[in-house]
């Protein structure tokens, strides 16, 4: 089965004619001041709702918000409190038009969770409009010197019916799993997001149940994406699902699980994906060789922030690429720990943070053994591995990648803000060449400078950033990149 572009946008438009329902819309992952202001009311005490998986609902930040009494916070806590109860009256409008262009030179290829240009030059319209039970956002742009040769992409562009709590939708809908700031290890914005359907719990209420009540506030979103890029195995399905939980103020905790099956020559049945689900998929082991269902990742990830007020979070995530031949124990691990830093000064308010990741697979019970080369985002059957469009779905560095990074994100009370990144990697730092990297066959060290700001002004808002990368292979070189962006309100 193909799934083109302009099939899924038919689907889409028929779907506005034909439907009519309420669903709540959801906001993108890319903003970096939306994403502090919220995780600063969490870690206040002030809200407490799961936000280690993106996109995140509206209708959930409406909720948690409208408990607050405003009249009680003071500092930059009563500042983000404000810029999120804005940005919710603004994305709930009735009917939105957006137009945006941007520009870059030498565009970023490590991404972050920042939302920045892929490409040299791109132009974009959306339409959003918000019904009674149902939503659509209709997103078009026109690029300039693509990197994967799309001129024409629909990313953004998504339907969602509500049907109770839950909301369903379709179509191009970027998705960030994880508490990291530079980088997740299962899925991120590293890749152009891909056609598929979704379903969403919308409000995190907790259990009734006094079985499961401990579980606190509680989210869970399953997808199942269509790989129509080219590929090895061609046609292939992306199927992932999530639950966030925040069993006690201050933790969260992620458990995700993804899988690339079917395609061109693969089955593609119900007894397949239920033989995937149930972890049966070694071959020689659990599964005959003929009928290996997938590739697999899973894992989980954990958010702390500590108590008594004081201004410090640590978080991981472990994220598995195997199995142990006896079942479904997780064995090749890539890992990810950081920590967050927070507090004001002068009036800005800013949010620091330090990372490590290491994107080689380890084996051991929690990757405590010795390094595996050239098996993360790798499999013998879909030999294009764990990628879309020339990019890791995962971390931007790809497999077998180093990566030390720090951080800060600084907003005014007027709502503009400032990003600024430092990174060293080691990238493809072990094994024999790989030309399935989608960044070097070999080993290079990069030394990374980013600086950003954005900016709201009666004519927009405005994203300019300014880089500078340091990378040694056979031989030095050092570039500076740079870019700008502007969306209308």
């Amino acid at each position: 089965m193909i799934f083109h572009a302009h099939i899924w946008l038919g689907f889409v438009l028929g779907c506005t004619v034909l439907t009519n329902a309420w669903a709540n819309p959801v906001l993108p992952p890319g903003d970096m001041q939306l994403r502090s202001d919220l995780q600063l009311l969490n870690d206040s005490g002030i809200t407490n709702i799961p936000l280690t998986a993106w996109p995140v609902a509206t209708g959930d930040l409406q909720l948690a918000l409208s408990d607050v009494d405003s009249r009680s916070l003071g500092g930059p806590a009563k500042s983000a409190y404000q810029r999120v109860t804005d940005r919710l009256r603004l994305e709930t409008n009735t009917a939105r038009v957006r137009i945006g262009f941007s520009g870059a030179d030498n565009p970023r290829i490590i991404r972050t969770f920042e939302n920045t240009p892929r490409d040299e030059g791109e132009v974009r319209a959306e339409l959003s409009w918000l019904g009674e039970r149902f939503t659509v956002n209709l997103s078009a742009s026109y690029v300039a010197n693509p990197f994967d040769d799309d001129e024409i992409r629909p990313d953004g562009t998504y339907v969602g019916v509500a049907l109770g709590n839950w909301m369903v939708t379709a179509g191009w809908q970027e998705r960030w799993w994880g508490p990291g700031r530079d980088g997740s290890l299962i899925l991120s914005t590293n890749a152009r997001p891909m056609p598929g359907v979704a379903v969403q719990r919308v409000i995190s209420k907790p259990y009734r149940s006094k079985w499961l009540s401990w579980m606190g506030p509680w989210t869970f979103t399953s997808f199942m994406n269509v790989l129509d890029d080219e590929r090895v195995i061609n046609d292939g399905w992306l199927f992932g699902m999530r639950g966030s939980f925040r069993p006690t103020r201050g933790l969260e905790i992620g458990i995700s699980r993804t899988a690339q099956w079917c395609g061109d020559g693969r089955r593609c049945d119900l007894q397949t994906f239920l033989r995937l689900l149930n972890g049966n998929d070694n071959r020689g082991a659990n599964v005959d060789p003929d009928d290996e269902p997938g590739n697999q990742l899973g894992g989980f990830d954990i958010r702390w922030t500590l108590p008594r007020q004081i201004p410090l979070a640590l978080y991981m995530q472990w994220i598995a690429e195997d199995t142990r031949k006896t079942g479904a124990q997780l064995r090749l691990w890539l890992q990810q720990v950081g920590v967050e830093y927070w507090g004001s000064v002068g009036g800005v308010a800013h949010r620091t943070h330090f990372e490590f990741v290491n994107s080689s697979t380890h084996l051991g019970a929690l990757g405590e053994g010795s390094a595996v080369s050239n098996s993360a985002y790798e499999h013998s059957i879909f030999q294009t591995g764990y990628r879309y469009g020339g990019r890791a779905l995962g971390f931007s560095g790809d497999g077998d990648t180093l990566s030390f990074s720090m951080g800060s994100t600084l907003v005014q009370s007027a709502g503009h803000s400032w990003n600024i990144s430092l990174r060293y990697m080691e990238i493809n730092r072990i094994g024999a060449p790989n030309p399935r990297h989608t960044l070097t066959p070999t080993p290079q060290e990069l030394v990374d400078l980013q600086i950003s700001h954005e900016r709201h002004t009666r004519y927009g808002r405005f994203h300019v950033g300014l880089g500078y990368g340091w990378l040694e292979d056979e031989v030095t070189d050092s570039d500076v990149a740079g870019f700008i962006r502007w969306t209308s309100q």
